[in-house]
């Protein structure tokens, strides 16, 4: 995941504004010294890459760092480094941060993909956008670490048209008199219509549209609509979004759908991250 070096000076000037006041109280800006974090709980590992560039731009060495995606139990450690102690207290909290938050999305994107693929190995699970403002690049990370991907990045990937643009436009019978020419000015993409009814579904298929977002309807309901339209329309995608979480996310992977939507990832529990800073000591052979 790309993250500009500005990225990186404004996550470490969040936290350190200028230096740290109390290493410098304490006079150990200069002692040599260790850092470790490590995980008090089994999680999917995310944001160690990140953790080891705020290494780099501190001044510190990075002695190991465990890759995002891997999964690892309790009580091990995820990213190690060695530098003056200053620097490794200006880097504490800030590599502290992003382990806990991006582990715990990773992690519970994980045991969704988990449960949805023990029932359709090959069914997608697919985020939203509605991550927390400001943590895109970040949050979108998360997710791909845990095996999920991102259902839309932004209004200039895609054309989705939801009930907001049928308000605007006069309706859906608007909607579905402009489906030729938004196809054939839009031909390299896809058109997916968010809808609610099967009945709808059926027009805007038999439209042209190439796919129908169900919005907020139970498996069950999904499951035969998700039926009817296949039998009639089978190159259609299909997904259902709307309150899919990590408790009911097989039932909707038992559907005939093409990908489960989901934004519950996003508000996982953080991972209990431990952090250690300890005198250096010589290593054998130094």
């Amino acid at each position: 995941m790309y993250l500009a070096k500005a990225d990186f000076d404004a996550l470490i000037r969040e936290d350190v504004p200028y230096f740290d006041l109390t290493s410098f109280a304490l006079g150990i800006d200069s002692q040599a010294a260790d850092i470790a974090y490590f995980t008090r709980e089994d999680c999917v590992v995310c944001g160690s890459e990140e953790v080891a560039e705020v290494f780099r731009r501190l001044g510190i060495t990075a002695d190991s760092v465990v890759p995002s995606g891997t999964a690892v139990g309790a009580g091990a450690v995820l990213v190690s480094g060695h530098g003056g102690a200053g620097r490794l207290h200006e880097a504490w909290k800030v590599g502290q941060n992003l382990l806990d938050h991006l582990s715990g999305v990773a992690t519970a994107t994980r045991r969704m993909v988990d449960a949805v693929h023990a029932v359709n190995p090959e069914l997608p699970v697919l985020t939203t956008r509605k991550m927390y403002p400001g943590t895109k690049a970040l949050a979108v990370k998360a997710v791909m670490a845990g095996g999920a991907l991102p259902h839309r990045l932004g209004l200039s990937e895609t054309v989705l048209v939801f009930k907001q643009h049928l308000d605007i436009i006069g309706g859906m019978d608007e909607l579905l008199r402009r489906l030729p020419d938004m196809k054939r000015r839009c031909c390299e993409k896809k058109i997916i219509v968010e809808c609610e009814t099967l009945e709808t579904a059926e027009a805007l298929c038999a439209a042209g549209a190439d796919g129908i977002q169900f919005d907020k309807l139970t498996a069950p309901e999904v499951r035969a609509a998700a039926e009817a339209l296949t039998a009639r329309f089978p190159h259609v995608i299909l997904l259902a979004a709307g309150g899919i979480n990590a408790k009911n996310a097989a039932d909707y992977a038992a559907t005939k759908i093409s990908g489960i939507v989901t934004t519950a990832v996003y508000t996982a529990p953080t991972v209990d991250i431990g952090v250690k800073i300890t005198p250096r000591r010589e290593r054998a052979g130094s």
